[in-house]
């Protein structure tokens, strides 16, 4: 189990994935998180979360530290080790937005992997109109560096698909003088 001021961050149970489906059922969640068509997940993704969360190298549950409340889950994947390039994503529930939380868990885990697992950049993936998300992310020094243009049809309109990365040599020159 990990901890930051007001989140923890551990690994997933069983009866973690009721949550997590639950999580990808929301329908604010689902349309900022897939590129699939935005339908209700039945019992059989589980097994999806389920593999996602074992393959990942870091899979924490994210929970509210006062309550104990299940809040989301974030993940670090690497795809091709020998390029120690990390892919990151992160979902909470719309109840946790706009709190500083999604900023606290981001920060903690891309600390920590650029620490303890060596890797040298931490990739993600973003949906354009996922402002909230974009911020976040460019406040801890990602960058956009690519953009496919109407890559995704969501809510009847075409939205653009963003590339946005760290290396680790950029996150540390922000960590030391944040100091």
């Amino acid at each position: 189990m990990l901890a930051t001021e007001r989140l923890i961050l551990r690994s997933h149970v069983e009866s973690d994935l009721d949550d997590i489906h639950r999580l990808w059922n929301d329908p604010l969640v689902q349309p900022l998180i897939t590129n699939s068509n935005v339908t209700l997940l039945g019992p059989k993704f589980k097994e999806t979360i389920r593999a996602q969360m074992e393959q990942a190298i870091f899979g924490a549950i994210i929970v509210l530290k006062e309550t104990g409340e299940f809040m989301g889950q974030a993940l670090v994947s690497v795809l091709e080790p020998k390029n120690r390039d990390g892919t990151f994503g992160i979902c909470l529930l719309p109840k946790f937005w706009n709190n500083g939380y999604g900023t606290e868990a981001t920060k903690f885990i891309v600390d920590y992997s650029f620490n303890w697992f060596g890797l040298n950049r931490m990739s993600l993936g973003v949906f354009a109109n996922n402002a909230r998300a974009i911020a976040i992310y460019e406040k801890l020094g990602f960058v956009v560096e690519g953009r496919k243009r109407q890559a995704v049809w969501m809510d009847n309109r075409w939205e653009d698909s963003l590339s946005m990365g760290i290396l680790r040599d950029e996150w540390i020159r922000d960590i030391e003088s944040e100091g």
